[in-house]
C-alpha cells in the first residue's frame, strides 16, 4: 500500500501525501514529544521531517516506511540539538481544568518516569520510546535505529524487567505506564 501512495506522490497525487501525514503524524509527534518533552517543538520537527520526506520520496528504497520515515525524524531531532546546543526549550505548561493537587502528583510522576527514562541508555531509551510511544514494531525499531530485531527484544525485555522492580520499590507509579 505505502509503495502505490509513494507512487501517487511521486506522479503528483498531493491527497496521497496527505495520507501519509495522516498515517504517521500522531506516533512521530509523540516519539518526538517524550525526546524533546516539549510537544510544539515536537510538531515543528515532525513537520520538518514531513518536508524531507517529501522532498526525497524518490531516494526512498523500499522496506519498512515508517522507519524510514523516522530515520529522517531522528536526524531532524540531532540537527536541531546541534544547533540548539546553548538554547535549551523550556517546557511550557497548559491549561487544564484539574484541580492543582491533581496537576501536581501528575506532573511529580511525570518527572519521576522521565528521571527514570533518563538513566537509561540512549540506544534503549530510544528503543524504549519507539516501541510504546510511537507503536512502531521490532523491525520498524531495528531498522530505524539500524541494530539486529534480537537486541530491540533483549533491550526491551530488560527494560521491562527494571521498570517492573522499579515499580514494586514504589520508584515509579503503576498509573504512569503504558500498556
Amino acid at each position: 500500500m505505502e509503495m502505490q501512495l509513494i507512487q501517487k506522490i511521486i506522479a503528483g497525487d498531493q491527497q496521497a501525501f496527505r495520507i501519509i501525514v495522516d498515517t504517521y503524524k500522531q506516533p512521530l509527534v509523540s516519539y518526538l514529544t517524550y525526546q524533546t518533552n516539549d510537544e510544539e517543538l515536537a510538531k515543528d520537527i515532525a513537520q520538518e521531517s514531513f518536508i524531507k520526506c517529501y522532498e526525497n520520496l524518490l531516494h526512498f528504497k523500499g522496506g519498512s516506511f515508517k522507519a524510514w520515515l523516522f530515520r529522517i525524524a531522528i536526524n531532524q531531532l540531532i540537527d536541531f540539538k546541534r544547533k540548539h546546543k546553548e538554547d535549551p526549550t523550556p517546557i511550557e505548561e497548559t491549561p487544564s481544568l484539574e484541580t492543582p493537587e491533581s496537576l501536581m502528583i501528575e506532573k511529580e510522576q511525570n518527572e519521576l518516569l522521565q528521571q527514570w527514562l533518563a538513566t537509561l541508555e540512549h540506544k534503549t531509551y530510544q528503543v524504549f520510546v519507539l516501541k510504546y510511544a510511537s507503536n512502531c514494531s521490532y523491525e520498524e525499531i531495528a531498522e530505524t535505529l539500524n541494530i539486529p530485531i534480537s537486541e530491540v527484544r533483549n533491550r526491551l525485555h530488560r527494560t521491562k524487567k527494571r521498570l517492573r522492580n522499579a515499580m514494586l520499590k514504589g520508584e515509579i507509579n503503576n498509573e504512569l505506564l503504558i500498556n
